[in-house]
């Protein structure tokens, strides 16, 4: 790995709490921190995972080292001295509770937000690397870390599609539903149009032309639809127009700047404020005068309209008449002109129904694309994730091997069907299994779709009776939207050769856990490891025989960070530099600092075992 396309730490200094004071130039290689307890070495690290903003997942450890922090640093501030890949220096700035601020080496503020683009670094708090083992989830983060900025614009993408595809459902399931209402309620078009044509076909003298006045009130009330809906459309733009006069001021009334006049930036604040602020009259100066235009165009349309009244008002009357004319066919006109309303009516529920499946086509069409599109982010992405398997296999197998199964992890899956199939009558959680073990939900929510039972019998093994009730309880677009977008993430597998037998991590000890994951830790990498006592519950031969020969290899290029207490870790890795703490019971502060040689009596004085480690280490390297 070329070391200027690393990420280094350069410096921490930490002023305020109970470290005040404390400042420590890291080397780019091994680091190792030591000390009583209550000197303050796991705080050190704390201290640069929170002011470099690299907490982890869980709230509870979040909360955790937020205490701490808060605690320790007793309102002061930490200040980390970065280099970023790129070879750019800055400093970071962290106060508790207040987001990182990045400074030139001047102090200097430079604008930029901290983000984990800038800079990153992997840190694991005491216990972790155990919690990694027992957790596959926190194992997918770990092989994620290796291809972090790829994997993590891929999973923004991932995410964004599954939420396009809600909202493509949420617009597409009422439609439906409208659209079903609309067919229903136009199924008696076609007996309608038979008895007008039955009206239509009497043989009196005057059927002519009786027929083509009914034909023409017909026509008359379907323009008084049309025009009604071109009404509707300028009353309710125009009282959307209104609603956004002053919209700007009504949204800034809660930022009221009175209290920040003392401020030393007043004046910057009060010109932020203001440079909105007339965009408010200019906005509503601009709807105002379309308003008014609108207003004009609606006089026009208006007049139109009433001249249009006015034409239908008086061929009413020439119909009233021509039908008086015919006594005899009085009481069948009122009842032809009943149909032809109601008839009238369902033309424009068809005209509906036709846009509505005009939208529903394009939100299909919208969704298939997004269900591809969402196909192959997941394939891109396993992929990754295999080359990093791949990767960590080349690299310490016989001794930890590593698989990973796509879409292995179905826990929220068989969640959603055993919820969607609570209350049906058969054992409901055994059937849910076996779908979820047999059928990916995409195949599945097909053959729910089509009600297809007998693939369901066939080719998941269910019997009749349950296959007709998973169709008649799961049968519904809201759960089967669900369905086809369930989050099934991959599901890894680290194990360890344990005397030619590969074990997984969940049947493992916890020093055999460790012995697990601390080598993948320890592979090389382009950003900082920093990891509290890496050699708790390992034996001695372990860490002699793994860890310092991996740290012995990995140092070359990748900065490493080490709180420990155990001296094999620094005297036979040969640390560049060590942080020696002490404490007189109120505050902690440097005892030492230096090279293993220039601190050997604190770590023979602190650490157990400290002589015994300085003489493997002359035999190791005769000297």
């Amino acid at each position: 790995m070329d070391k200027s396309a690393s990420h280094w730490l350069k410096e921490i200094r930490i002023i305020g709490g109970f470290l005040d004071g404390v400042v420590y130039q890291f080397s780019d290689r091994l680091n190792c921190i030591i000390g009583a307890r209550g000197t303050g070495k796991t705080s050190i690290l704390e201290f640069i995972r929170y002011g470099l903003n690299a907490m982890p997942i869980n709230p509870r450890e979040q909360k955790r080292i937020e205490n701490l922090v808060e605690s320790n640093l007793d309102g002061g501030r930490i200040e980390i001295t970065i280099e970023t890949r790129e070879g750019l220096p800055y400093i970071i700035s962290r106060s508790f509770s207040e987001q990182p601020i990045v400074l030139d080496l001047s102090h200097k503020a430079t604008g930029l937000n901290f983000t984990p683009s800038l800079f990153r670094l992997d840190v694991f708090s005491q216990n972790e690397v155990e919690e990694i083992a027992g957790q596959s989830m926190s194992q997918l983060a770990l092989l994620e870390s290796f291809s972090q900025e790829a994997l993590t614009e891929l999973n923004s993408h991932i995410d964004q599609t599954r939420k396009s595809l809600e909202a493509n459902a949420a617009a597409t399931i009422p439609l439906k539903k409208h659209a079903s209402e609309l067919a229903d309620s136009i199924n008696i078009l076609p007996g309608l149009t038979k008895r007008l044509q039955d009206f239509a076909s009497g043989d009196s003298k005057n059927a002519e032309k009786l027929n083509a006045a009914h034909t023409q009130k017909g026509i008359r009330d379907r323009e008084d639809h049309y025009v009604n809906a071109l009404y509707n459309i300028y009353k309710e733009t125009g009282t959307r127009l209104k609603g956004m006069k002053g919209d700007i001021q009504r949204q800034m009334e809660w930022c009221g700047n009175e209290e920040l006049q003392d401020g030393a930036d007043y004046e910057l604040i009060r010109q932020l404020h203001d440079e909105l602020a007339q965009n408010n009259a200019e906005l509503d100066a601009a709807i105002d005068a379309f308003i008014e235009k609108f207003a004009q165009s609606y006089g026009r349309f208006d007049e139109k309209r009433k001249s249009l009244a006015v034409r239908h008002q008086q061929a009413d009357i020439e119909f009233r008449q021509l039908i008086e004319k015919c006594k005899e066919e009085q009481v069948k006109s009122a009842e032809r002109m009943k149909v032809e309303k109601e008839r009238n009516r369902l033309l424009a529920s068809q005209m509906e129904l036709g846009e509505v499946n005009r939208k529903l086509k394009a939100l299909e069409t919208e969704r298939q694309g997004l269900l591809q599109r969402l196909s192959e982010f997941l394939d891109r992405r396993f992929n990754i994730r295999k080359e990093i398997v791949d990767h960590i296999n080349a690299a310490l197998m016989p001794n930890v091997r590593v698989s990973l199964q796509q879409f292995g992890c179905k826990e929220k899956y068989l969640s959603l069907l055993v919820e969607a199939l609570r209350g049906a009558a058969m054992q409901y959680k055994q059937v849910a299994g076996t779908i979820a073990e047999l059928a990916a939900p995409a195949r599945f929510s097909a053959l729910i779709r089509k009600g297809d039972e007998a693939r369901l019998i066939d080719s998941i093994g269910l019997n009749p009776n349950q296959a007709k009730a998973v169709i008649s309880m799961l049968r519904n677009d809201e759960f089967l939207s669900k369905l086809e977008i369930v989050d099934m993430p991959d599901l890894p597998k680290i194990e360890l050769n344990d005397y030619g037998t590969y074990k997984t991590t969940e049947t493992l000890s916890t020093g055999q856990k460790c012995n697990t994951i601390l080598p993948i830790l320890l592979l090389d990498s382009d950003r900082p490891l920093l990891i509290d006592q890496p050699e708790d519950n390992l034996d001695n031969g372990f860490v002699h025989r793994i860890i310092v020969d991996s740290v012995q290899r990995v140092k070359q290029n990748r900065q490493l960070v080490f709180v420990t207490h155990n001296p094999n870790i620094p005297v036979l890795s040969d640390a560049e530099r060590m942080l020696v703490l002490e404490s007189n019971g109120t505050a902690g502060r440097i005892r030492n600092a230096g090279t293993v040689d220039e601190c050997k009596e604190d770590i023979v004085n602190l650490l157990e075992g400290g002589e015994a480690a300085f003489k493997k280490r002359k035999e190791r390297y005769s000297y």
